[in-house]
């Protein structure tokens, strides 16, 4: 059946059997037990509309390819080439990864309870402009650092690998759902993870090339036993969610030319790693609050400019790393706060 893609969302959103609940710190493996479930969601390139060149993903599930025993994740984790699009491709905008030209398109979930569960994307698009693609075969995969593409790749399989016969240029599979798979959380070493889409070509010989990934909007949490997913940050009126909802930040002050009077300030959030804090008119920022993830020493940087000399306090939460710290302006101070120290990342 010829199905039409719909176009990506444009919200970030999670689904599935764990509700969003009050911004906390990453869960320690022992508070993870009790938890054995978890979903999440991502974004890719808007999907292809022509319905003429959608076909129906019929897809063969396979066993992981390293993931053979309850321990056999412990021994070591996969390691792909750098992807390597054949002569004669054109990439395309935008996309879920600049550079791919076979794509994983629109929105992307995963979902799992104990060690079965699914995963879903738009679609698979071909977008080279003559040929067919070798065989594809996409998984769920799960790094601590989040893959960048043009790079080595590594991973932990999480999920059953589903394959899917080479496809023509120009064509696409939508959708593509895994139906119920088997996961394997046991396999997972303890820590914090990026869970992604990971879509690879079968090329020549005996290798294969990634083509593509989608990362999901939450991480995911291992004991050794089980995984689920980690608490995220929730806004609300003074509450500010930055860098994909990793850091919590608010903040309060105490006016000196006020009697001291204490006051918990509104917050503006202005792009993903940019948040201001206003008292009185929600046009009128007291000071700012911006990240910077574009680092070389390990480090997320924080940078607090102010535009009042009144006493404030910003406080910062990573609710995946666990580390929080609170920045004090004292009275009368004009000066930027900058730390380029304190909070590891990523």
């Amino acid at each position: 059946m010829k199905l039409r893609l719909l176009s990506a969302a444009v919200t970030l959103f999670a689904i599935g059997t764990v509700a969003a609940g009050p911004a906390a710190s990453a869960a320690s493996p022992e508070e993870a037990l009790p938890r054995t479930s978890g979903s999440a969601t991502g974004f890719g390139r808007p999907a292809d509309a022509d319905p003429s060149r959608a076909l129906p993903a019929v897809t063969t599930r396979t066993a992981p390819e390293f993931v053979s025993a309850p321990d056999s994740a412990l021994q070591g984790s996969r390691s792909e080439e750098t992807n390597r699009p054949p002569a004669g491709s054109s990439p395309r905008t935008p996309l879920t990864q600049t550079g791919c030209t076979i794509c994983l398109t629109g929105v992307g979930s995963v979902s799992w309870t104990g060690t079965t569960g699914s995963f879903h994307v738009d679609g698979i698009s071909n977008n080279r402009p003559s040929g067919t693609s070798g065989t594809l075969d996409l998984r769920v995969a799960l790094w601590p650092t989040a893959p960048v593409f043009g790079g080595t790749v590594n991973y932990y399989t999480f999920s059953d690998v589903k394959t899917f016969s080479p496809l023509s240029a120009g064509y696409h599979y939508a959708p593509v759902d895994s139906g119920t798979v088997n996961y394997y959380p046991s396999s997972i070493p303890a820590g914090t993870y990026f869970a992604f889409l990971y879509l690879r070509e079968f090329q020549s010989g005996t290798l294969w090339y990634y083509e593509d990934f989608m990362i999901m909007d939450k991480m995911v949490t291992c004991n050794g036993v089980s995984c689920s997913t980690v608490a995220t940050c929730t806004e609300d009126a003074y509450t500010m969610c930055l860098v994909n909802g990793r850091y919590r930040v608010t903040s309060h002050w105490r006016n000196q030319y006020a009697g001291g009077a204490t006051a918990n300030l509104a917050k503006a959030k202005l792009t993903d790693a940019t948040g201001a804090f206003w008292i009185a008119d929600a046009n009128t920022y007291e000071y700012l609050i911006r990240f910077n993830t574009a680092t070389n020493n390990g480090r997320i940087w924080i940078a607090i400019p102010t535009f009042t000399d009144v006493e404030f306090w910003v406080a910062v939460t990573d609710t995946i790393g666990g580390q929080s710290k609170e920045y004090h302006s004292v009275p009368g101070n004009q000066s930027l706060i900058y730390d380029p120290f304190y909070f590891v990342y990523p």
